[in-house]
């Protein structure tokens, strides 16, 4: 098993990086420049491998390739305890990793970009404003949804909750409102079993 990564942090490798540790399963890495004037993401041999030109992607032992976080996150936890057996909990596992692909990462994960990568001096002030928006809406939700639960699917830590931690996780440091429900979870599922943080940004430019 073989996963092409960012030589910057990225939250969505992350994602997968957090559940193969917990697994405890052995992969490979290879990882691309994404800030070279033309990524490597962006080049033909990846290109050939995904289409889409985005990390992370997953190689299997037969060849095989799946791209997009949160499917290779479906993937890797199935049959294990981080994605249930229930048919409508399985269901909710996948509504809230639309949620975070939809409502969440576009805004969190973009700001977060902008802000130590490049960018934010670029936008206008209603482009910006929008992701602040957007994002604070987002970790709203969070925190309503925390009310009813200690996580996010079934009362137990799952991929939906990795899926959801990836980016929450520098919230706060990017200028967000995180709530002290939010801020109880992001605790909790630092407690898990065989955590790891996300990577430490090479250049010195991450949180």
């Amino acid at each position: 098993m073989h996963l092409y990564d960012s030589n910057i942090p990225s939250g969505n490798v992350y994602k997968v990086q957090l559940l193969l540790a917990q697994l405890e399963v052995a992969y490979g890495t290879t990882t691309l420049d994404i800030l070279a004037p033309v990524s490597e993401t962006r080049r033909p041999p990846f290109v050939a491998k995904n289409p889409n030109g985005r990390v992370p992607l997953l190689e299997l032992d037969d060849g095989r390739v799946l791209p997009e976080s949160n499917a290779i996150l479906f993937y890797l936890a199935d049959g294990t305890q981080y994605l249930s057996d229930d048919r409508f909990e399985r269901a909710q596992t996948l509504q809230w990793m639309f949620f975070e692909q939809y409502s969440h990462e576009p805004y969190i994960a973009v700001l977060k970009f902008f802000t130590y990568w490049g960018g934010l001096e670029r936008l206008r002030d209603d482009e910006l404003q929008r992701l602040r928006t957007r994002g604070q809406q987002a970790l709203q939700v969070m925190e309503e949804q925390l009310r009813s639960g200690d996580f996010f699917v079934g009362g137990r830590y799952g991929i939906a909750d990795i899926a959801l931690f990836a980016y929450t996780q520098s919230a706060e440091a990017i200028g967000f409102d995180v709530g002290p429900r939010v801020k109880a979870w992001l605790e909790r599922v630092r407690s898990t079993p065989r955590f790891v943080p996300i990577k430490r940004d090479p250049l010195g430019k991450g949180p």
